[in-house]
C-alpha cells in the first residue's frame, strides 16, 4: 500500500527534515556505541549494560531509523548528500576552535593561568593545532 505523502511549509519541512537527520545520526552514535564501545586515550566507555538489554535497545533502534525511513517518504524529505571534503573540513574547523579556546590567555576565566607553564602548553596546544591541519582531501 503506498502512503500518502503529507506536504509541509517549506519553513516546516527544512526543520523537520533537519530534525529526521539529527535523530537518525543519534541513533547510528547509540548503536555504535552499543556493539564496539570507543576505548580511546582520554576516555573509554564503560559497558554497563547487560547484553540481553543490548540486543533489545539494537532492536528498537532499528525499528526507529526504519520508522524515520517512513517518515522521511511520507512528509517527503530528501536524502541530503553531503560531501566529504565539507564534512572533514567542519570537523577541522570544530578542532582548531576547540583547540584554540584552550589556549592559556583564554582560560583566565578558571583562574589565572601559571606563567612558566603557559609557553610550553600553549606550544603543544600549537603543535596539535599543526598536525590537525594535515588533514587533508
Amino acid at each position: 500500500m503506498q502512503q500518502e505523502k503529507i506536504i509541509l511549509t517549506e519553513n516546516h519541512h527544512r526543520s523537520f527534515s533537519s530534525t529526521l537527520q539529527v535523530v537518525e545520526q543519534l541513533l547510528f552514535e547509540i548503536k555504535d556505541q552499543m556493539v564496539i564501545p570507543d576505548q580511546k586515550c582520554c576516555y573509554e566507555i564503560k559497558k554497563d549494560i547487560e547484553v540481553l538489554q543490548i540486543e533489545n535497545n539494537l532492536k528498537v533502534i532499528e525499528t526507529a531509523l526504519l520508522k524515520i525511513c517512513s517518515l522521511k517518504n511520507k512528509y517527503n524529505t530528501e536524502k541530503k548528500i553531503q560531501s566529504l571534503r565539507r564534512v572533514v573540513d567542519t570537523k577541522k574547523t570544530k578542532i582548531w576552535e576547540t583547540l584554540h579556546n584552550s589556549k592559556s590567555r583564554r582560560m583566565k576565566s578558571y583562574g589565572e593561568f601559571a606563567q612558566k607553564i603557559g609557553k610550553e602548553y600553549d606550544n603543544d596546544i600549537d603543535e596539535l593545532m599543526e598536525i590537525t591541519e594535515k588533514i587533508s582531501f
